[in-house]
Formats: structure tokens, C-alpha cells, sequence
């Protein structure tokens, strides 16, 4: 099973050598909840999404990801 750990957006620039542009320009393009989340208004991102996005694109390789990520969010009651 892929682990899928959330680091800060600090974390995430320095990373990808991307600025508050890039990060803004991310946080347009990507779908807050699956790529990004901001429990008290800070922002989180999905490290190994955010990473094979930047790689490989949107891709069906990425959907696949994306589609093993959800599958480890708890089923809604």
C-alpha cells in the first residue's frame, strides 16, 4: 500500500524549487481535499500526488494514483 503523507507548502516549495506563484498557480489548478487541505487555515499538500503530477501529468499512470489514494480515505456512513 502507497503511503500518501501531507508536508507543508514550505516544504513543498523547497522541494520542487517552485515560489509563491508556482504554489498559488498549484493550488488553482488541483482539487482542495485531494491534493491539498487547509485544516486551520494552513495548507497541506499531498506530497506523492503533487509529486507525480509534476512529473508525469494528469495522465492515466496519475489517475491510477489518484484512484489508490481515495481507496485509503474511510468510506462515508
Amino acid at each position: 500500500m502507497t503511503n500518501f503523507p501531507f508536508v507543508s507548502t514550505l516544504m513543498l516549495r523547497s522541494h520542487f524549487a517552485i515560489g509563491k506563484f508556482g504554489e498559488a498557480q498549484l493550488r488553482a489548478k488541483l482539487p482542495k481535499n485531494l491534493y491539498w487541505i487547509q485544516p486551520n487555515r494552513k495548507v497541506l499538500w499531498n506530497f506523492k500526488l503533487v509529486q507525480d503530477y509534476l512529473i508525469n501529468g494528469d495522465g492515466a499512470e496519475h489517475q491510477k494514483l489518484r484512484e489508490s489514494f481515495l481507496a485509503t480515505l474511510p468510506k462515508a456512513a
